[in-house]
Protein backbone atom coordinates (compact mmCIF):
# COMPACT_ATOMS: atom_id res chain seq x y z
CA UNK A 1 0.00 0.00 0.00
CA UNK A 2 1.10 3.57 -0.51
CA UNK A 3 1.92 5.95 2.33
CA UNK A 4 1.55 9.73 2.15
CA UNK A 5 4.72 11.74 1.72
CA UNK A 6 5.56 14.61 4.05
CA UNK A 7 4.61 17.07 1.32
CA UNK A 8 1.24 15.37 0.82
CA UNK A 9 0.61 15.45 4.56
CA UNK A 10 1.29 19.19 4.66
CA UNK A 11 -1.06 19.80 1.76
CA UNK A 12 -4.04 18.26 3.55
CA UNK A 13 -6.59 20.79 4.66
CA UNK A 14 -6.08 21.97 8.20
CA UNK A 15 -2.76 20.15 8.77
CA UNK A 16 0.20 21.97 10.28
CA UNK A 17 3.77 20.68 10.02
CA UNK A 18 5.33 19.79 13.37
CA UNK A 19 8.04 17.27 14.27
CA UNK A 20 6.77 13.73 13.58
CA UNK A 21 6.33 12.84 17.24
CA UNK A 22 3.92 15.73 17.77
CA UNK A 23 1.92 16.07 14.55
CA UNK A 24 -1.39 17.80 15.24
CA UNK A 25 -4.27 17.23 12.82
CA UNK A 26 -6.66 20.10 13.41
CA UNK A 27 -9.08 19.49 10.56
CA UNK A 28 -12.63 18.36 11.32
CA UNK A 29 -11.67 14.99 9.87
CA UNK A 30 -8.47 13.94 11.64
CA UNK A 31 -6.91 15.20 14.85
CA UNK A 32 -3.93 13.80 16.65
CA UNK A 33 -3.08 14.92 20.16
CA UNK A 34 0.68 15.06 20.69
CA UNK A 35 0.54 13.36 24.06
CA UNK A 36 -1.67 10.55 22.80
CA UNK A 37 0.56 10.05 19.77
CA UNK A 38 3.72 9.82 21.84
CA UNK A 39 2.13 7.40 24.30
CA UNK A 40 0.73 5.21 21.53
CA UNK A 41 4.04 5.06 19.67
CA UNK A 42 5.94 4.23 22.85
CA UNK A 43 3.57 1.41 23.84
CA UNK A 44 2.86 -0.04 20.40
CA UNK A 45 6.31 -0.30 18.84
CA UNK A 46 9.95 -0.77 19.71
CA UNK A 47 12.17 2.34 19.44
CA UNK A 48 13.90 1.04 16.31
CA UNK A 49 10.70 0.61 14.29
CA UNK A 50 9.68 3.43 11.98
CA UNK A 51 6.02 4.39 12.28
CA UNK A 52 3.89 6.97 10.57
CA UNK A 53 2.23 9.32 13.09
CA UNK A 54 -0.52 7.66 15.14
CA UNK A 55 -3.58 9.46 13.84
CA UNK A 56 -6.88 9.94 15.64
CA UNK A 57 -9.95 10.53 13.48
CA UNK A 58 -12.49 12.85 15.08
CA UNK A 59 -16.23 12.73 14.47
CA UNK A 60 -16.71 13.93 10.87
CA UNK A 61 -18.51 17.24 10.50
CA UNK A 62 -19.94 16.46 7.06
CA UNK A 63 -21.30 13.12 5.93
CA UNK A 64 -22.99 11.98 2.77
CA UNK A 65 -25.18 8.97 1.96
CA UNK A 66 -27.27 7.88 4.93
CA UNK A 67 -27.26 4.34 3.52
CA UNK A 68 -23.47 4.00 3.81
CA UNK A 69 -22.03 7.12 5.47
CA UNK A 70 -18.70 8.58 4.33
CA UNK A 71 -17.17 12.02 4.73
CA UNK A 72 -15.86 14.28 1.99
CA UNK A 73 -12.51 12.46 1.99
CA UNK A 74 -14.20 9.10 1.51
CA UNK A 75 -13.57 8.00 5.10
CA UNK A 76 -16.05 5.43 6.38
CA UNK A 77 -18.01 6.52 9.41
CA UNK A 78 -17.00 4.08 12.16
CA UNK A 79 -13.46 2.99 11.20
CA UNK A 80 -12.42 6.48 10.10
CA UNK A 81 -10.26 5.23 7.22
CA UNK A 82 -10.33 5.71 3.46
CA UNK A 83 -9.04 3.77 0.45
CA UNK A 84 -5.32 3.10 0.65
CA UNK A 85 -5.28 2.98 4.46
CA UNK A 86 -6.36 -0.66 4.87
CA UNK A 87 -5.07 -3.77 3.11
CA UNK A 88 -6.96 -6.73 1.72
CA UNK A 89 -5.54 -9.21 4.27
CA UNK A 90 -6.92 -8.34 7.70
CA UNK A 91 -6.25 -9.72 11.17
CA UNK A 92 -9.10 -8.84 13.53
CA UNK A 93 -8.42 -8.95 17.27
CA UNK A 94 -10.67 -7.83 20.08
CA UNK A 95 -8.10 -6.21 22.34
CA UNK A 96 -6.35 -2.91 21.61
CA UNK A 97 -3.24 -4.05 23.48
CA UNK A 98 -3.14 -7.30 21.48
CA UNK A 99 -3.35 -5.34 18.23
CA UNK A 100 -0.51 -3.06 19.32
CA UNK A 101 1.63 -6.04 20.30
CA UNK A 102 1.03 -7.83 17.01
CA UNK A 103 1.77 -4.66 15.04
CA UNK A 104 5.37 -5.11 16.23
CA UNK A 105 5.50 -8.17 13.95
CA UNK A 106 4.92 -6.08 10.84
CA UNK A 107 7.94 -5.33 8.65
CA UNK A 108 10.05 -2.32 9.65
CA UNK A 109 9.65 -0.85 6.16
CA UNK A 110 7.41 0.63 4.87
CA UNK A 111 6.38 2.55 8.01
CA UNK A 112 3.28 1.21 9.74
CA UNK A 113 0.22 3.39 9.21
CA UNK A 114 -1.78 3.71 12.45
CA UNK A 115 -5.16 5.35 13.03
CA UNK A 116 -7.66 5.26 15.88
CA UNK A 117 -11.20 6.24 14.92
CA UNK A 118 -13.66 8.30 16.93
CA UNK A 119 -15.53 5.04 17.58
CA UNK A 120 -12.48 3.35 19.15
CA UNK A 121 -11.27 1.13 16.31
CA UNK A 122 -7.48 1.12 15.78
CA UNK A 123 -6.04 0.13 12.41
CA UNK A 124 -2.41 -0.81 11.74
CA UNK A 125 -1.47 -1.19 8.07
CA UNK A 126 1.92 -2.38 6.87
CA UNK A 127 3.47 -5.55 5.49
CA UNK A 128 4.30 -9.00 6.83
CA UNK A 129 7.16 -10.70 4.94
CA UNK A 130 6.60 -8.17 2.18
CA UNK A 131 2.85 -8.87 1.87
CA UNK A 132 0.44 -6.00 2.66
CA UNK A 133 -1.64 -6.75 5.76
CA UNK A 134 -3.69 -4.80 8.29
CA UNK A 135 -4.39 -5.45 11.96
CA UNK A 136 -7.61 -4.05 13.43
CA UNK A 137 -8.53 -3.75 17.09
CA UNK A 138 -12.18 -4.63 16.66
CA UNK A 139 -13.61 -4.66 20.16
CA UNK A 140 -16.26 -7.19 21.16
CA UNK A 141 -19.46 -8.51 19.69
CA UNK A 142 -21.31 -8.97 16.45
CA UNK A 143 -22.01 -5.29 15.80
CA UNK A 144 -18.33 -4.35 16.04
CA UNK A 145 -17.35 -7.14 13.66
CA UNK A 146 -20.07 -5.98 11.28
CA UNK A 147 -18.52 -2.49 11.13
CA UNK A 148 -15.08 -3.93 10.44
CA UNK A 149 -16.06 -6.36 7.69
CA UNK A 150 -18.52 -4.13 5.84
CA UNK A 151 -16.51 -0.90 6.02
CA UNK A 152 -13.20 -2.48 4.99
CA UNK A 153 -14.92 -4.36 2.16
CA UNK A 154 -16.32 -1.05 0.89
CA UNK A 155 -12.78 0.35 0.65
CA UNK A 156 -11.02 -2.62 -0.94
CA UNK A 157 -11.24 -3.54 -4.60
CA UNK A 158 -10.90 -7.24 -5.29
CA UNK A 159 -10.64 -10.28 -3.03
CA UNK A 160 -9.99 -10.18 0.72
CA UNK A 161 -9.04 -12.49 3.56
CA UNK A 162 -10.13 -11.80 7.14
CA UNK A 163 -8.95 -13.87 10.09
CA UNK A 164 -10.06 -13.44 13.68
CA UNK A 165 -7.67 -14.19 16.54
CA UNK A 166 -9.26 -13.78 19.93
CA UNK A 167 -10.14 -15.50 23.19
CA UNK A 168 -12.92 -17.89 24.12
CA UNK A 169 -14.31 -20.30 26.64
CA UNK A 170 -14.61 -24.01 25.96
CA UNK A 171 -17.54 -26.31 26.78
CA UNK A 172 -15.39 -29.42 26.28
CA UNK A 173 -13.97 -30.94 29.46
CA UNK A 174 -11.06 -32.49 27.51
CA UNK A 175 -9.79 -29.12 26.22
CA UNK A 176 -7.58 -27.34 28.79
CA UNK A 177 -7.05 -23.61 29.10
CA UNK A 178 -4.04 -22.51 27.08
CA UNK A 179 -5.17 -24.51 24.06
CA UNK A 180 -5.88 -22.75 20.76
CA UNK A 181 -9.00 -23.73 18.84
CA UNK A 182 -9.20 -23.31 15.07
CA UNK A 183 -12.79 -23.13 13.78
CA UNK A 184 -12.17 -25.42 10.79
CA UNK A 185 -15.77 -26.72 10.99
CA UNK A 186 -17.26 -23.23 10.95
CA UNK A 187 -19.58 -21.68 13.51
CA UNK A 188 -23.14 -21.60 14.82
CA UNK A 189 -24.97 -18.62 16.28
CA UNK A 190 -26.72 -18.57 19.67
CA UNK A 191 -29.35 -15.83 20.01
CA UNK A 192 -31.51 -14.91 22.97
CA UNK A 193 -35.17 -14.88 21.97
CA UNK A 194 -36.92 -11.90 23.60
CA UNK A 195 -40.35 -13.41 22.86
CA UNK A 196 -39.61 -16.18 25.36
CA UNK A 197 -39.53 -13.76 28.29
CA UNK A 198 -42.95 -12.09 28.02
CA UNK A 199 -46.15 -13.04 29.77
CA UNK A 200 -47.49 -14.60 26.56
CA UNK A 201 -44.34 -16.66 25.87
CA UNK A 202 -46.11 -19.98 25.52
CA UNK A 203 -44.12 -22.42 23.38
CA UNK A 204 -41.23 -20.04 22.73
CA UNK A 205 -37.66 -21.31 23.09
CA UNK A 206 -35.40 -18.98 25.09
CA UNK A 207 -32.35 -19.45 22.84
CA UNK A 208 -32.12 -20.18 19.14
CA UNK A 209 -29.12 -22.01 17.68
CA UNK A 210 -28.51 -21.53 13.97
CA UNK A 211 -27.28 -23.97 11.38
CA UNK A 212 -23.47 -23.91 10.91
CA UNK A 213 -21.83 -21.42 8.59
CA UNK A 214 -18.62 -22.69 6.96
CA UNK A 215 -15.08 -21.42 7.41
CA UNK A 216 -12.77 -20.99 4.44
CA UNK A 217 -11.00 -24.32 4.10
CA UNK A 218 -7.67 -23.13 2.72
CA UNK A 219 -7.27 -20.24 5.18
CA UNK A 220 -8.29 -22.42 8.12
CA UNK A 221 -5.79 -25.10 7.12
CA UNK A 222 -2.98 -22.54 6.97
CA UNK A 223 -3.96 -21.13 10.37
CA UNK A 224 -4.05 -24.63 11.86
CA UNK A 225 -0.69 -25.73 10.41
CA UNK A 226 1.05 -22.48 11.36
CA UNK A 227 -0.44 -22.63 14.86
CA UNK A 228 0.90 -26.16 15.42
CA UNK A 229 4.37 -24.98 14.44
CA UNK A 230 4.17 -21.79 16.50
CA UNK A 231 3.08 -23.56 19.70
CA UNK A 232 5.52 -26.43 19.18
CA UNK A 233 2.95 -28.94 20.40
CA UNK A 234 0.16 -29.97 18.00
CA UNK A 235 -1.85 -31.41 20.89
CA UNK A 236 -2.49 -27.86 22.09
CA UNK A 237 -4.24 -26.98 18.80
CA UNK A 238 -7.84 -28.17 18.59
CA UNK A 239 -9.84 -28.17 15.37
CA UNK A 240 -13.61 -28.03 15.64
CA UNK A 241 -16.70 -25.83 15.50
CA UNK A 242 -17.23 -22.47 17.16
CA UNK A 243 -20.41 -21.13 18.75
CA UNK A 244 -20.85 -17.37 18.67
CA UNK A 245 -23.27 -15.87 21.17
CA UNK A 246 -25.02 -12.51 21.06
CA UNK A 247 -23.94 -11.76 24.63
CA UNK A 248 -21.25 -12.71 27.13
CA UNK A 249 -23.64 -13.71 29.89
CA UNK A 250 -27.09 -15.10 29.10
CA UNK A 251 -26.42 -16.55 25.65
CA UNK A 252 -23.25 -18.26 26.86
CA UNK A 253 -25.05 -20.01 29.70
CA UNK A 254 -23.66 -17.92 32.55
CA UNK A 255 -26.18 -18.19 35.36
CA UNK A 256 -26.95 -15.43 37.86
CA UNK A 257 -29.63 -14.49 40.37
CA UNK A 258 -30.41 -10.94 39.17
CA UNK A 259 -32.03 -11.90 35.83
CA UNK A 260 -34.35 -14.70 34.82
CA UNK A 261 -32.30 -15.80 31.80
CA UNK A 262 -33.74 -19.32 31.45
CA UNK A 263 -30.29 -20.55 30.46
CA UNK A 264 -29.46 -23.16 33.11
CA UNK A 265 -29.42 -25.99 30.53
CA UNK A 266 -28.06 -24.04 27.56
CA UNK A 267 -24.49 -25.39 27.56
CA UNK A 268 -25.63 -29.00 28.02
CA UNK A 269 -28.15 -28.54 25.21
CA UNK A 270 -25.50 -27.08 22.92
CA UNK A 271 -23.09 -29.96 23.61
CA UNK A 272 -25.85 -32.47 22.93
CA UNK A 273 -27.17 -30.98 19.68
CA UNK A 274 -23.81 -29.77 18.34
CA UNK A 275 -21.12 -32.18 19.56
CA UNK A 276 -18.46 -30.62 17.32
CA UNK A 277 -18.65 -27.29 19.17
CA UNK A 278 -15.46 -26.56 21.10
CA UNK A 279 -15.62 -22.84 21.85
CA UNK A 280 -17.95 -20.05 22.91
CA UNK A 281 -17.29 -16.40 22.08
CA UNK A 282 -18.99 -13.43 20.35
CA UNK A 283 -17.57 -12.69 16.88
CA UNK A 284 -16.53 -15.65 14.68
CA UNK A 285 -19.94 -16.58 13.27
CA UNK A 286 -20.52 -13.10 11.94
CA UNK A 287 -17.29 -12.75 9.99
CA UNK A 288 -17.90 -16.17 8.43
CA UNK A 289 -21.54 -15.39 7.70
CA UNK A 290 -20.64 -12.12 5.97
CA UNK A 291 -17.92 -13.92 4.00
CA UNK A 292 -20.56 -16.41 2.85
CA UNK A 293 -22.74 -13.52 1.65
CA UNK A 294 -19.92 -11.54 -0.05
CA UNK A 295 -20.33 -13.02 -3.56
CA UNK A 296 -16.97 -14.73 -3.20
CA UNK A 297 -15.05 -11.58 -2.25
CA UNK A 298 -14.02 -12.61 1.30
CA UNK A 299 -12.25 -15.67 2.71
CA UNK A 300 -12.70 -15.97 6.48
CA UNK A 301 -11.14 -18.05 9.24
CA UNK A 302 -10.71 -17.89 13.00
CA UNK A 303 -8.60 -19.14 15.88
CA UNK A 304 -9.18 -18.45 19.56
CA UNK A 305 -7.16 -18.89 22.74
CA UNK A 306 -9.02 -20.97 25.32
CA UNK A 307 -9.11 -18.55 28.21
CA UNK A 308 -11.84 -20.16 30.32
CA UNK A 309 -12.83 -23.77 31.01
CA UNK A 310 -16.59 -23.72 31.50
CA UNK A 311 -16.71 -27.24 33.00
CA UNK A 312 -13.89 -26.94 35.55
CA UNK A 313 -13.92 -23.13 35.99
CA UNK A 314 -10.18 -22.96 35.24
CA UNK A 315 -8.88 -19.62 33.93
CA UNK A 316 -5.70 -19.01 31.93
CA UNK A 317 -3.00 -17.01 33.70
CA UNK A 318 -2.16 -13.61 32.23
CA UNK A 319 1.50 -14.43 31.56
CA UNK A 320 0.55 -17.43 29.43
CA UNK A 321 -2.14 -15.43 27.65
CA UNK A 322 0.38 -12.77 26.63
CA UNK A 323 2.71 -15.44 25.20
CA UNK A 324 -0.10 -17.06 23.23
CA UNK A 325 -1.30 -13.72 21.91
CA UNK A 326 2.11 -13.11 20.34
CA UNK A 327 3.02 -16.61 19.13
CA UNK A 328 -0.47 -17.44 17.90
CA UNK A 329 -0.95 -14.01 16.39
CA UNK A 330 2.22 -14.48 14.38
CA UNK A 331 0.86 -17.80 13.09
CA UNK A 332 -2.37 -16.16 11.92
CA UNK A 333 -0.53 -13.21 10.35
CA UNK A 334 1.66 -15.62 8.41
CA UNK A 335 -1.41 -17.56 7.25
CA UNK A 336 -2.89 -14.32 5.93
CA UNK A 337 0.35 -13.51 4.12
CA UNK A 338 0.45 -17.00 2.60
CA UNK A 339 -3.18 -17.42 1.48
CA UNK A 340 -3.73 -17.24 -2.26
CA UNK A 341 -6.10 -14.44 -3.22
Amino acid sequence: MSHPTEQQDEERKGIFAFPTSSLIFDSPLCRTAAAASAAAEASASPPSREHSPHLTASHPSTLSDANFPKDQEGRVYHLGIKKGEVNNRILSVGSASRAASLAELLDESPPVFTLTSHRGFTIYSGTRKGVPVSIIATGMGIAMMDFVVRETAALIDGPMAIARYGTCGTIRSDVPVGSVSVARLGSVMIQRNPDAFGEDAHGEVAYRISRPVPADGALSALIHDNMCKALGDPSRVVAGMNATADSFYSSQGRVGSVFDDKNEELIDQLALTHPDVVTLEMETFHVMDLARCSYGKIRAGAATIVLAQRKSNDWLQKEELVKLEKSGGQAVLDALAEIDL
